[in-house]
């Protein structure tokens, strides 16, 4: 599976600080009282989210938005991240770094939605910060987890591992694999 389109040399350092906000934007800073047009805790509550059709790919496309965006409060984000408590430590110390005001401004562009079973989506995104693309032409995972399409952890991680090595002891230990 690959998960991302790793950049050339001169974005290398772009890269690297796109990283440190987006791993925060992903799940865990900011935290302002933003109202998005759909309420990802409400779907996780109520009835389960369609696993096929147009439906699935608006479910996802919304869900995969939500997690980027900085500005959406932590547990709804949180909640649309698979083993999102998994890596609220990381997230947590990750946020106390420059990045953590930063990461606030993040957004994601979703180019396209490809649901390749019942359990799986192949997303095609942008990441921008403050309306400037970050990284571009990225390709993750969603998964169909208790009824919500999330954010598969392997395209989480794939963006810790632009700041980390992988294997790196500050990584979350469901990236250390």
């Amino acid at each position: 599976m690959r998960s991302m389109h790793w950049p050339g040399p001169r974005q290398v350092s772009a890269a690297a600080v796109a990283a440190g906000c987006l791993i925060l934007a992903a799940c865990g800073s900011g935290g302002g009282n933003h109202q998005s047009s759909t309420n990802p805790t409400a779907s996780a509550t109520a009835a389960a989210e369609p696993t096929s059709g147009p439906a699935a790919v608006a479910a996802i496309t919304a869900n995969w938005k939500t997690v980027f965006d900085g500005k959406a409060p932590i547990p709804s984000r949180s909640a649309l991240v698979q083993d999102g408590p998994q890596v609220a430590a990381f997230v947590e110390a990750q946020a106390k770094t420059a990045f953590g005001q930063a990461a606030t401004g993040s957004t994601a562009t979703i180019s396209s939605v490809t649901i390749t079973s019942p359990t799986q989506a192949t997303v095609h995104y942008e990441v921008l910060l403050l309306g400037t693309p970050l990284l571009k032409n990225q390709v993750g995972t969603a998964v169909y987890v208790d009824g919500v399409w999330q954010v598969a952890i392997a395209s989480f991680c794939a963006l810790a591992y632009l700041e980390f090595p992988k294997g790196s002891k500050q990584l979350p230990a469901v990236c250390q694999s």
